[in-house]
């Protein structure tokens, strides 16, 4: 399989012309819809799955991928701030990862991203990040679902210039979630504005997918 890196260029010419915006082609802009970890993953573990699954919804990845990440349960199309919150309250499972252990690895996977990205790296923004994403592993297996379900419906746009409707209400119920004041609360510091502003502009953008 020949090498690809999501670009303005290598993506699809209604993509180009509708994400404006810097943000969206980020490799490293965490709000951004591929510049998570999360969001990197399951977009390009979904361009390789569609290579063999051209006629299946990718709300079928979406699961398969979920399962095999091992995430807790969650009814991913719930808005119920109450239930939102017991998810991401709930207490480290046995085995999962600290990510204060892993926080100095990271932190230089995102510097070296930055560097070829030719980009600044802000390490305030990357601790304000970990924090909110390490409150519990329950936060950060939501952020990990929403970012994962926000990358597949993007990415099929990307690909295609389209979106399928059980992926485009997946990834709208995604960014209502992630802006609820429960989530959004999580963001410390400067970057909880800038995050909002983005999410805003996704959840505008993801309804003129298909025009």
């Amino acid at each position: 399989m020949s090498h690809y890196e999501l670009t303005p260029e290598t993506a699809h010419p209604k993509a180009r012309k509708l994400l404006t915006e810097d943000f969206y082609w980020s490799p490293i802009e965490e709000t951004g819809p591929f510049g998570s970890d999360d969001g990197s993953d399951a977009f390009y573990g979904f361009r390789e799955w569609r290579m063999s699954n051209k006629k299946a919804s990718p709300v079928k990845f979406i699961e398969e991928l979920l399962i095999n990440w091992n995430y807790p349960e969650f009814n991913l199309n719930e808005l119920d701030s109450s239930k939102i919150r017991d998810y991401i309250s709930a207490k480290t499972q046995p085995g999962s990862p600290d990510l204060s252990d892993q926080m100095p690895a990271m932190m230089e996977h995102f510097k070296q991203m930055a560097k070829e990205a030719g980009k600044e790296f802000d390490e305030n923004q990357f601790k304000e990040i970990m924090a909110a994403a390490s409150d519990s592993m329950g936060g950060t297996y939501l952020l990990g679902i929403d970012n994962a379900i926000i990358a597949v419906g993007f990415g099929q746009f990307v690909l295609e210039g389209k979106i399928d409707e059980d992926i485009k209400v997946l990834a709208q119920t995604a960014i209502k979630r992630e802006l609820l004041p429960v989530l959004t609360d999580r963001w410390d510091g400067p970057y909880k504005k800038t995050r909002m502003e983005q999410l805003n502009s996704m959840l505008r953008v993801i309804d003129k997918m298909n025009e």
